[in-house]
């Protein structure tokens, strides 16, 4: 409430009374659908910030919202993209995660200015922003007694062999060992996938990488997180399929 009190505040110069707010309808429905930007203002949350064009993945946060302009003012990106400064009309995901769920959603860039010597992102204001459950697919994890091995061609076609942690019908998060770091970039394809559960049950597709890190313990090992690309929609039912059956003795 102390929250909403401000940006009415801040938004029509009066105290945020019944009376402004009665007199402001459309306004106050325009706060409430964007309510957790505010928060995430007044908290000064870090953001994930991705380029849908690129795959570049940043951190920044929110400066301001501007409603007379209709923009979103993110800070300075960080780190710094490498290649070079952004376009009007690129389009970027912004993402917040809390207690489990995920607030996702996607601004195009209106201009991008230097204030006080450093880049200020402004982004077309969305209509309406809300937290959702993390994972749209139901993920299981994979026991460690039965594992599933997965093949991977690297971007520079180089096999990798790798250990998948969990699955959905839309992807899985894999180890492969070693540090291949220097391999990967956010949005980068792998020009192939092959796992088997199986000898009818069998899936080839490309794949992209979401996000990944380097860990060295219990031993020097890379985890990417997938997403599958092009796999048949048949092998797609068979996936959901599957994890349903595993997920039904569990509820039960």
């Amino acid at each position: 409430m102390a929250i909403l009190q401000a940006v009415m505040q801040k938004l029509t110069g009066k105290p945020a009374e019944a009376g402004v707010e009665a007199s402001a309808p459309s306004l106050n429905n325009r706060v409430n659908a964007l309510f957790p930007l505010f928060e995430l203002q007044q908290k000064r949350q870090l953001l994930e910030v991705i380029c849908d064009r690129t795959g570049e993945q940043f951190q920044s946060l929110i400066l301001d919202l501007d409603f007379n302009n209709n923009v979103v003012v993110l800070d300075d990106l960080f780190p710094a993209p490498v290649g070079g400064l952004f376009q009007p009309g690129e389009l970027f995901t912004v993402k917040h995660h809390k207690d489990g769920m995920v607030l996702s959603f996607s601004m195009p860039l209106e201009a991008l200015v230097i204030e006080n010597h450093a880049p200020v992102f402004k982004l077309r204001m969305p209509e309406q922003v809300e937290y959702r459950q993390r994972r749209s697919q139901p993920r299981i994890a994979l026991s460690k007694q039965q594992p599933l091995t997965v093949k991977l061609q690297s971007p520079r076609r180089t096999p990798w062999y790798a250990t998948a942690n969990n699955i959905s019908s839309g992807g899985m998060r894999v180890v492969v060992g070693g540090n291949i770091l220097d391999q990967l970039q956010p949005g980068i394809l792998l020009p192939q996938c092959e796992f088997s559960f199986h000898e009818d049950f069998q899936v080839r597709c490309q794949a992209r990488a979401k996000s990944f890190r380097f860990l060295r313990r219990p031993y020097r090992h890379t985890e990417i997180s997938l997403e599958f690309i092009d796999v048949a929609p048949q092998q797609v039912l068979q996936l959901k399929h599957l994890i349903s059956s595993v997920q039904a003795p569990q509820a039960a």
